[in-house]
């Protein structure tokens, strides 16, 4: 379902909308599961997550482990008749299945609206709307990492009221492994915004906090969080259909920080923290001609550091989303609307704003029929993974769920090309990191020739590595052997010791030193 019109909705319109949308187009064959057309560098062919039946898949979401796996969320968007069910699968990296689509929210009565989040130990978490004693409320299950049941589905917390809702929830976890989510309730005559910190078994440590203002309604939210367990929110509120963008911060003990600030028009946020802790936000405004998506970054304070800027290239868009990797590159996704079709769109930016891949299509065909709803995420080795509502296989009837890969590699390997060779190259990824960072070095010399190299005579000296704390304490180092240059070499660092202990998470600094050249490169190991 996509806002294309930000006016204010009940709940029946809006379920009649994620119906009836659609494209008449082509049938394909039922069978024809992945499609092999010319896809743009980097990016593998449109494979179908969901089976192949007469069943409707709405409203996808998506989220990555540490071991490069992918999670996906959705509903089977059988509201009619009220017995929709939150359905997810497990992936590995190249899409292949490892859990099938399996039911998580154990027959509830109207499960819809799902958000799936990894925390620091590879536990799953999802949540989504369905009935509690007063409107809808919140729901929470949580698995491990192998798919096993940890915490069944269980009412998290309950609504307050029983009028419409647009029902949309948003869901960060933070250091702690604590779930922050944000969602809406209809309460004496308007929509107002909450605030929720559950546990890391769903149990609410904050019930809700109303993070709007009284008697202006709110909708159709976003949350972040950043390394200090702040929460950063933001949402639609109205007052006379005034479509402002709304911001708040709240601590982790609910305290306000930043009471609703108004950025102009907008809603359905994406919301990510740099390493500086600035706050990064992709949003759709209906300010017009259509509805166009925005980018704006701020610091802690709130204030506008880069933007409002504009990132689509057609008239009417969908609800965006965004995921940064660990060179601070933001990956943002969307669906447009042009002539009647709905291509996913998606470009890459630095944290200034600028560029790296202009807005460009990623799905084929270029349209979506009865679709969009384009989530994206990064795993540890940078690589993007991409899931998105698609008609393609039943138009006007059914929809399903549609994933592909990206080996975010074109725009790093043009920038690294149009710089000069360095004599000593580093990188180490992930960067920030929970468990293993890994290290990788190579020694540049292009005066000599391969037969030169291969002469022990033009060894580099033994290169050392040494890993310290923010205050200069040798925390770490490493007996590395001799390098041959151009030729690269590995070391992995799994955040302890010399004496095995796990160091607490914060900056550490990595000193590399060969020959006569040497860096100091910065890591930062969460905990």
């Amino acid at each position: 379902m996509n806002p294309r019109s930000f006016r204010s909705r009940s709940t029946a319109e809006m379920m009649t909308m994620v119906l009836t949308r659609c494209v008449v187009f082509y049938l394909l064959p039922a069978s024809f599961y992945v499609l092999t057309y010319a896809y743009p560098p980097g990016w593998s062919d449109d494979i179908l997550l969901t089976p192949e039946d007469s069943k409707n898949r709405q409203q996808c979401d998506i989220a990555v482990d540490e071991y490069h796996n992918v999670w996906a969320v959705w509903d089977s968007a059988a509201w009619v008749s009220g017995t929709a069910e939150i359905l997810f699968t497990k992936r590995d990296s190249l899409g292949s299945c490892l859990i099938p689509e399996t039911p998580v929210s154990s027959n509830a009565t109207f499960s819809h609206l799902p958000k799936v989040a990894v925390d620091g130990s590879n536990n799953v978490h999802f949540i989504w709307r369905d009935a509690s004693p007063q409107g809808e409320g919140i729901w929470h299950a949580k698995l491990a990492n192998d798919g096993s049941v940890i915490v069944s589905a269980h009412l998290a917390v309950s609504g307050a009221g029983s009028g419409a809702s647009t029902l949309y929830p948003d869901m960060a976890i933070n250091k702690y492994n604590e779930l922050y989510v944000i969602w809406d309730e209809y309460v004496s005559g308007y929509n107002r915004m909450n605030f929720t910190r559950l546990d890391s078994m769903g149990n609410p440590i904050i019930d809700k906090i109303e993070v709007s203002i009284a008697g202006i309604y709110a909708y159709w939210p976003g949350i972040g969080v950043d390394s200090f367990a702040n929460a950063h929110m933001a949402y639609r509120s109205d007052s006379g259909f005034q479509d402002r963008l709304t911001y708040s911060k709240l601590d982790r003990n609910g305290n306000v920080l930043i009471s609703n600030r108004f950025f102009g028009t907008g809603g359905l946020p994406t919301i990510i923290a740099d390493r500086s802790q600035n706050m990064h936000i992709v949003y759709p405004d209906p300010a017009g001609p259509g509805i166009s998506v925005e980018y704006l970054k701020l610091d802690q304070n709130g204030d506008i550091l880069i933007g409002p800027l504009t990132l689509s290239v057609y008239q009417n868009n969908g609800r965006p989303d965004m995921a940064m990797d660990s060179l601070q590159h933001l990956h943002a996704v969307w669906d447009a609307e042009s002539s009647s079709v709905f291509p996913i769109m998606y470009t890459e930016l630095d944290t200034l704003g600028n560029f790296i891949i202009p807005p460009m299509q990623v799905a084929y065909p270029p349209y979506t029929p009865g679709g969009g709803w384009a989530r994206i995420a990064v795993d540890l080795s940078n690589r993007l993974h991409l899931i998105w509502v698609d008609g393609r296989l039943n138009p006007g009837v059914t929809t399903d769920i549609f994933y592909k890969r990206g080996e975010n590699e074109p725009g790093i390997e043009e920038t690294n090309q149009s710089l000069p060779l360095k004599p000593l190259d580093i990188t180490i990824t992930p960067n920030p990191f929970r468990h293993t960072t890994t290290i990788r070095y190579m020694i540049h010399d292009p005066g000599y020739n391969e037969e030169a190299l291969r002469n022990t005579n033009f060894q580099m000296r033994k290169p050392t590595l040494s890993i310290s704390d923010a205050v200069g304490r040798l925390v770490k180092s490493f007996n590395l052997e001799s390098s041959i240059m151009n030729r690269e070499s590995v070391v992995s660092w799994d955040g302890k010791d010399s004496l095995g202990n796990n160091l607490p998470g914060g900056v550490y600094f990595l000193k590399f030193t060969a020959g006569t050249y040497s860096t100091t490169e910065k890591l930062l190991l969460i905990r």
